[in-house]
């Protein structure tokens, strides 16, 4: 074994030299005579650069040698221009070595694409507190979620996620919530790009909808449309008293997404049940680190509206927002990540977000509100990805 590992390197640099017709020039090597019968394989792959010998000038060819270091001889040989007979050698080559290849980050083909056909797991995870006033008072919840994401063929992929939650201050074992999240299926047909089943939707900045749909979204382009049920929920905040369940509702949405005069404009439609109302939100940047924001919202169904501006302090992770709204023209559906805008009272003032990463894949966000007609709202909550 030990006496092939040895063989191994001058067998497979012989076997490359069919490859490339560069010259022999002089010896390249001090530890490779002339008369051996490897020095046209060894002189003319070194003068290809496809293999180095050591800083003494030597090739040590009776050495042995690493699954590594031919993994970086194939690696070399598969950048050169090869012909039909040359290319099926080195691929030969390059799917024995694929594993140290693919460490080298070398991409492998057959083996890419056996990489992308495979089921993709990933997740998140949330850890939050969050102080809601007098009404709600303060909590903490947790929760995560792990995703599922396969690819049957070019045109059709699939979604599933499940997500589970519960209040760790919590007594009933009934607060613990696992549910399916997501699951539907992509295709595309006639040049569009359409998902079907349970999926995340979110129109524009949120406001209008951030939940998830049982329906249709097809996209051409910028235009998405939406199709199909709402899945329930609660209200998140009232003025007084406490949630209210919701029931399932038809809802039909539209999103156009652009770029006009350098800022990045989203405009929105969405119908739920008897609830009709459009949106406008952009972002433009003023200078290299600060972006400004800007969203409209009007309620078709009882004329009531909202205004929002603000900028990002990029370099600084912080935002700073002044909200102006009319009793209801938000939906149980506009809900952020961390604090849910109030749905059935006017607001008016500012809205204070910062966000940081902690570390690779985890990130902090801590956002705190002041409106009136309520109570001062603060969360925070740490996010980790996997």
């Amino acid at each position: 074994m030990k006496m092939n590992q040895r063989m191994l390197k001058v067998a497979v640099v012989s076997a490359l030299t069919v490859a490339f017709t560069v010259p022999a020039f002089a010896n390249p090597f001090t530890d490779v005579p002339v008369k051996h019968w490897s020095y046209d394989a060894v002189s003319k792959l070194a003068q290809a650069g496809v293999i180095d010998g050591y800083s003494d000038g030597t090739f040590k060819g009776d050495k042995t040698v690493t699954r590594y270091e031919m993994a970086q001889i194939v690696a070399k040989a598969m950048t050169k221009s090869l012909n039909a007979d040359q290319k099926a050698m080195v691929d030969q080559l390059s799917k024995e070595f694929a594993t140290e290849l693919n460490t080298m980050g070398v991409k492998v083909e057959g083996l890419q694409n056996q990489i992308d056909n495979m089921v993709k797991i990933s997740g998140d995870a949330r850890v939050r507190y969050t102080d809601a006033g007098d009404v709600f008072g303060d909590k903490s919840d947790l929760r995560a979620r792990v995703a599922f994401d396969g690819k049957i063929n070019d045109d059709l992929k699939f979604n599933a996620r499940l997500s589970g939650s519960f209040d760790p201050n919590s007594t009933n074992n009934n607060d613990v919530v696992a549910k399916l999240d997501t699951a539907n299926v992509t295709f595309n047909a006639l040049g569009l790009t359409n998902t079907v089943g349970r999926q995340d939707v979110k129109l524009g900045s949120g406001v209008l909808f951030d939940d998830t749909l049982n329906g249709l979204a097809t996209q051409a382009g910028a235009l998405k449309i939406y199709a199909g049920k709402t899945t329930g929920g609660v209200t998140p905040t009232v003025a007084t008293g406490t949630g209210t369940a919701n029931v399932a509702e038809r809802m039909y949405g539209v999103e156009y997404g652009g770029n006009l005069l350098g800022a990045a404009v989203t405009a929105d439609y969405m119908k739920q049940g008897d609830y009709k109302a459009y949106a406008i939100n952009g972002s433009a940047p003023l200078t290299r680190n600060v972006t400004a924001n800007a969203d409209y919202v009007k309620n078709d169904t009882n004329n009531a509206a909202a205004t929002a501006f603000g900028v990002k302090f990029n370099n600084l992770g912080l935002s700073v927002t002044h909200r102006d709204a009319d009793a209801g023209v938000y939906n149980a559906y506009s809900s952020s990540d961390v604090l849910a805008l109030p749905t059935d009272v006017a607001i008016k003032g500012m809205e204070y977000q910062y966000d940081r990463n902690l570390g690779k894949n985890a990130a902090l966000n801590v956002k705190y509100q002041d409106f009136d007609n309520m109570d001062t709202r603060t969360s925070a909550a740490v996010n980790v990805k996997f």
